[in-house]
C-alpha cells in the first residue's frame, strides 16, 4: 500500500517523466548522430569513387592508342596500382576484363552482373558487392562513343571499415547512454524533490489550519516564483475564510441576541400572566404585549432572510427593468410615508433608464434608505430623490437635511445589527442598511454615503446601465 501511494506521488511521477524524456531525447539524438555519421561516410566514399572514376575514364579516353594498348596498361598500373584499398577494373564492350589495379581472384566472375546492368542502362550507378570476403562499394561507369559502348570502368572501395566504425559508434553511444542514466535519474530526483519541497511544506501547513486557527498563514518562500504566488493565493483564500467565519460567528451571535430578548419577554410575560388568575382585561393586555414581541421577531427574521438572499447573489436575477418607472413608484410610497411628519419629497428623475436585476429587491433597498431618511429627519424637513446617469452608470441620490451621521458611526453603518449612537431610541433591528448594501452589491452596484453630524446625509447608489429592455 505504501509503495502504491509512493508511485502515485507527484515526486515519483515527475522523476519518471524526467527519466523517460531523457531516454527519448538521448535515444533520438544518438540515433540521429548515428544516421548522419553513416550518411556522411557514405557520401565521402561515393565522392571518392566518382573522383577516381573520372580519372580512369579520362586516362583511357584521352589516349589514342586504344583501350588494349600496352601504353594504356602501363599508365593504368602506374596511376592506380598503389592506391590503398582501391580496386579499379577496366572491361571492354564484351564484358572481358583487360586491366585491373590488383590481381583478381575467382570472384572476378561477380563483375558480370555489374557489366550486364550497365550494358542495359548505359548510365553510371553504385552497387555493393562482396569481393574476396570483403564488402566493396562499386561505381560502374560506361565509356560510350556516340551510341556504342566501348567499355566499362569499375571503381570500388572497401566499406567494411565504415561498417565496423558504425558498429563501434553504436557501442560507444550505448555505453554513454547507460552511464548517463544513473546521474540523470539521481540528479532529476534530487532537483524535483527540491522543487516540490515548498508544495509539501504548504500542504503540511494547510493540514494544520482549521476553523480554530484561521489566522495562521502559509510561509512565503521569497523566491518570487509561481510557488510564492500559490502561497499568496492560499493566504488570500484564508483571509476570506477567516473573515467569513468571523462574520458568521458575529452574525449568529447577533441573531441570537436579537431573538433572545423578545423570546425572553414573551416567556416572562406568559409566566407572570399564568402565575395567578387574571381578569379578561389583564389577559388581553398580556396577549397584546406578546403580539408586539412576536411582530418584532417576525420583522427580524424577515430582515435576516432578506440579507441571506442578497448575499447569495442569485444568478437568475437577470431581468432588465425600467429604473425610472421604479423610482417614480417609490416616490409615491415615500410621499405617504413622509406625510405624518410633514416631510417634503422632492424628486428629479431622468426618463428611460434601464438596469439589470430584480425590481422588488432594488425597490426594497431604495425604500430602506428613504425610510431611514424619514426616521432621522425632523418634522417639516425635506428629502431629495434624484435619478441620473454618469459614466455608463445609473446614479440614485437620496439626500435629507436630518440629524446626519457622526464620524464614529459613519464607517460602521453598513454592518449587520449596527445601530448608531443617535438611533438607540428609534425602533429597528440594525439590518436595514446591511440589507440595502448587500442588495446593491448583488446587482453589481456600489453604495456610498456622505454625512456629517447635524448636517444631514446623502446616499449614492451606482448601478450598471442596460441599453434596452430584454
Amino acid at each position: 500500500m505504501a509503495w502504491a501511494t509512493k508511485y502515485k506521488s507527484l515526486r515519483f511521477r515527475l522523476t519518471f517523466w524526467n527519466i523517460l524524456a531523457f531516454l527519448v531525447v538521448t535515444f533520438l539524438t544518438f540515433f540521429g548522430f548515428y544516421i548522419v555519421t553513416g550518411k556522411i561516410l557514405s557520401i565521402h566514399t561515393d565522392n571518392l569513387l566518382k573522383s577516381h572514376s573520372v580519372g580512369v575514364v579520362n586516362l583511357i579516353t584521352g589516349n589514342n592508342i586504344g583501350m588494349h594498348s600496352m601504353l594504356t596498361r602501363e599508365a593504368f598500373n602506374r596511376e592506380f596500382a598503389e592506391i590503398p584499398g582501391m580496386l579499379v577494373v577496366a572491361m571492354d564492350n564484351k564484358g572481358q576484363i583487360f586491366n585491373a589495379s590488383v590481381t583478381l581472384s575467382k570472384d572476378a566472375t561477380a563483375f558480370g552482373d555489374l557489366f550486364a546492368k550497365i550494358y542495359k542502362e548505359r548510365k553510371p550507378f553504385f552497387a555493393n558487392k562482396n569481393i574476396g570476403g570483403s564488402q566493396m562499394r562499386f561505381l560502374a561507369t560506361p565509356i560510350i562513343d556516340g551510341e556504342n559502348l566501348q567499355g566499362v570502368i569499375l571503381v570500388a572501395h572497401p566499406i567494411d571499415v565504415i561498417s565496423k566504425s558504425l558498429e563501434s559508434l553504436i557501442i560507444v553511444l550505448g555505453v554513454t547512454f547507460i552511464i548517463l542514466i544513473i546521474p540523470v535519474s539521481f540528479g532529476g530526483y534530487v532537483l524535483i524533490k527540491k522543487a516540490i519541497e515548498p508544495i509539501a511544506t504548504m500542504s503540511a501547513q494547510l493540514k494544520k489550519i482549521g476553523s480554530q486557527n484561521l489566522d495562521e498563514r502559509i510561509t512565503n518562500f521569497g523566491a518570487g516564483d509561481e510557488l510564492d504566488e500559490l502561497a499568496q493565493t492560499f493566504n488570500l483564500l484564508l483571509d476570506r475564510l477567516h473573515l467569513a467565519f468571523t462574520r458568521e460567528r458575529q452574525f449568529i451571535g447577533d441573531v441570537a441576541h436579537e431573538l433572545k430578548t423578545p423570546l425572553s419577554t414573551i416567556r416572562t410575560n406568559a409566566e407572570i400572566t399564568l402565575s395567578k388568575p387574571r381578569t379578561t382585561t389583564e389577559y388581553q393586555k398580556s396577549l397584546e404585549e406578546v403580539l408586539v414581541d412576536n411582530n418584532k421577531l417576525a420583522a427580524t427574521l424577515k430582515n435576516v432572510l432578506d440579507l441571506a438572499w442578497a448575499e447569495s447573489q442569485i444568478k437568475d436575477s437577470n431581468k432588465t427593468i425600467n429604473l425610472s418607472e421604479l423610482i417614480i413608484d417609490i416616490c409615491d410610497i415615500a410621499l405617504k410615508l413622509a406625510m405624518p411628519k410633514n416631510i417634503s419629497i422632492k424628486s428629479r428623475i431622468a426618463p428611460e433608464i434601464f438596469v439589470n436585476g430584480k425590481s422588488d429587491k432594488l425597490g426594497q433597498a431604495i425604500l430602506n434608505l428613504i425610510d431611514n431618511a424619514i426616521k432621522f429627519t425632523k418634522n417639516g424637513g425635506t428629502i431629495y430623490l434624484n435619478l441620473s446617469t454618469h459614466n455608463n452608470q445609473a446614479v440614485i441620490q437620496i439626500k435629507d437635511n436630518g440629524m446626519g451621521i457622526g464620524e464614529p458611526d459613519l464607517s460602521h453603518i453598513f454592518e449587520r445589527f449596527y445601530r448608531g449612537s443617535k438611533s438607540k431610541e428609534i425602533l429597528g433591528s440594525g439590518l436595514g442598511l446591511a440589507i440595502t448594501a448587500s442588495i446593491i452589491h448583488a446587482h453589481h452596484g456600489e453604495i456610498k454615503v456622505e454625512s456629517k453630524g447635524g448636517q444631514g446625509s446623502k446616499f449614492l447608489i451606482y448601478l450598471p446601465l442596460m441599453n434596452k429592455i430584454k
